[in-house]
């Protein structure tokens, strides 16, 4: 398993703010290799990061890994620019489903007044990790 915190990201910041909400102040790589190809001297954070990055942030919360098992709902609003938006907050809210024991996690992505993302998925442990 690919893991980007401490390369593509590192966590500046991590609260608890009730027993099912959580908010991270992260900082962006913006020198990582991904960032190369996506995009080469115009570089975006692609999507697909951004949601890895919320499972690592569930997983980091949780002191357990954790996968996708269903992605809800994805939008992404506002491109995240390494190097302009190198600061940038998840705001992690869960509900523990009992019936399948997975969690429901809502995400959003934002700096100030800027929404990055907003991610509903349902994510379960990963066994194999």
């Amino acid at each position: 398993m690919i893991m980007l915190k401490d390369d593509f990201f590192s966590i500046l910041i991590h609260t608890i703010t009730d027993k099912d909400t959580a908010d991270f102040t992260i900082e962006l790589n913006p020198e990582h290799t991904i960032y190369k190809a996506h995009f080469p001297n115009n570089p975006i954070t692609p999507g697909v990061c951004i949601i890895q990055m919320a499972i690592e942030l569930f997983s980091f919360l949780k002191q357990t890994n954790f996968k996708i098992k269903k992605i809800k709902t994805a939008k992404f609003i506002h491109p995240i620019i390494p190097t302009i938006h190198t600061a940038i907050h998840y705001q992690i809210g869960w509900e523990e489903m009992t019936q399948d024991k997975s969690s429901y996690v809502k995400i959003q992505v934002y700096q100030d007044d800027i929404i990055f993302s907003k991610i509903n998925i349902y994510m379960e442990k990963n066994r194999t990790a």
